[in-house]
């Protein structure tokens, strides 16, 4: 057997050019001139003039931007449970024609991810109005304010209680329409009841 097909041989180190300031005014040109010669080895190392700064390059003493602000429960969406959750909410209410809007409470952006999963953890929305526990379910978003209370419900009740009702499985429309028919019936309620003729002859009889 042949020893040498054994025998590593090592392969030529890269060259290193050190151009001078006037053979680097121009990098792309010096490229071109030294390709031949790297093209054989397949790499190598450019040492600029010390002097040397690139077109691009920025005064790091006079350079300034203006930050973006990112609110944390935005970077929080970001990941990909949270995002499946709202695409999937805002395709729901975009197939029932109420493209949907985050809402904002205390100047932020509600976390509707967070909320459903709590209220749901807690029994749905029906279970929490019945209880009266929705301090409770601001107290796990972490928020102490509790006079938001009518105000996470409200939105709740408008945004995400209708994907609730369709996870289970029951018919949106037939508990929106249950819904109506009950405020319905409050509205046809006389706001105050007439006085009874008794009532009036008293009056009549006592101003005479």
């Amino acid at each position: 057997m042949d020893s040498s097909v054994d025998e590593f041989i090592p392969p030529p180190e890269a060259p290193v050019f050190e151009p001078t300031e006037e053979e680097f005014r121009d990098p792309l040109a010096y490229i071109s001139k030294i390709y031949p010669v790297v093209v054989q080895v397949g790499l190598c190392k450019i040492r600029p003039p010390s002097n040397w700064q690139p077109p691009f390059c920025g005064d790091v003493d006079k350079f300034v931007f203006t930050p973006r602000r990112q609110r944390l429960n935005e970077l929080e969406a970001r990941s990909r449970v949270k995002l499946n959750f709202l695409e999937d909410l805002a395709k729901f209410h975009e197939l029932r024609g109420t493209p949907l809007r985050i809402p904002t409470v205390d100047r932020k952006f509600l976390d509707l991810t967070t909320l459903f999963k709590i209220v749901t953890s807690e029994g749905g929305f029906d279970v929490v109005c019945k209880a009266r526990t929705w301090a409770k379910v601001l107290h796990r978003m972490g928020c102490t304010k509790m006079h938001y209370t009518t105000v996470y419900r409200n939105n709740y009740e408008r945004i995400l209680y209708p994907y609730e009702v369709f996870k289970r499985g029951d018919s949106v429309d037939k508990k929106e329409g249950s819904a109506k028919e009950v405020k319905s019936v409050k509205d046809e309620l006389p706001k105050e009841l007439p006085p009874s003729p008794r009532a009036v002859s008293y009056r009549r009889s006592k101003r005479v």
